[in-house]
């Protein structure tokens, strides 16, 4: 019974921290830098083609920690092709999300498979992904305030086709780091806490990590799309393609 009862627990500890992870991605930190825009009076573009951004795993620095390090084990998967298998999980959830942003905005948006017709009056959406940084999940979930806080960094780069053909219109960086939210020491103190996340990884690696792992890509890919089309919003803007107040 009593071994039943700590099993319970250390599930019920297992998935609030899995809820504290996608947490701290939701409310992650952003910043632009370095924005140049080029041209203006562009005509409104018929369409709006996201590129998937190049990237490659030699820009990712994977995760550590207790639950990191259980889940690595547990997949025995080699480290540079759990590399590659993140920089292309953020490339396809950035594309997609930022697709639908620009929906959002008014334009019409989709992903980029083939080359555009000739005379149309496009905008391409292209870039690279510079940096990503998982950071230490299980520092995040004990600590909180930033500490072990995952990064991902980008450069966008829009260009416009037009009948007299295709030129850069704008570029940007975009820095996007997980939230400063307090964590699990903040409330039960640093040794339970820590005690409990060692519990917890025990118990529950093949969900709890699993699943940490994936939804701290995912929110920082979405994170990164967000403050991309929080951008192009005033630019859109600028150009009066979209009306007042449609700025993110």
């Amino acid at each position: 019974m009593d071994t039943d009862n700590r099993s319970e627990r250390a599930a019920i500890v297992a998935l609030v921290a899995g809820v504290s992870l996608v947490l701290a991605t939701a409310c992650a930190r952003t910043s632009v830098q370095d924005v140049q825009v080029m041209a203006s009076g562009l005509p409104r573009p018929s369409v709006v083609l996201v590129h998937p951004f190049a990237a490659s795993g030699g820009v990712v620095a994977l995760s550590g920690g207790v639950l990191s390090r259980a889940m690595e084990a547990m997949e025995n998967t080699p480290e540079a092709q759990q590399r590659e298998q993140v920089a292309q999980q953020v490339t396809q959830v950035l594309a997609q999300k930022l697709v639908k942003r620009i929906q959002d905005l008014g334009l019409p948006a989709e992903l980029a498979s083939a080359a555009a017709p000739a005379g149309s009056s496009t905008l391409s959406i292209e870039g690279q992904i510079l940096s990503i940084d998982e950071g230490n999940p299980t520092r995040r979930m004990i600590i909180g305030l930033g500490a072990g806080s995952s990064e991902v960094r980008t450069l966008v780069q829009v260009y416009a086709t037009t009948s007299d053909g295709r030129r850069l219109v704008e570029d940007f960086y975009t820095t996007v780091k997980s939230s400063r939210k307090p964590g699990m020491a903040e409330t039960m103190g640093a040794g339970a806490a820590a005690g409990r996340v060692a519990e917890s990884a025990a118990v529950s690696v093949g969900v709890t990590a699993l699943t940490a792992h994936s939804q701290t890509v995912e929110g920082d890919a979405e994170a990164a799309a967000k403050a991309i089309a929080k951008q192009l919003s005033s630019f859109f803007f600028q150009q009066g393609w979209i009306p007042p107040g449609m700025e993110e």
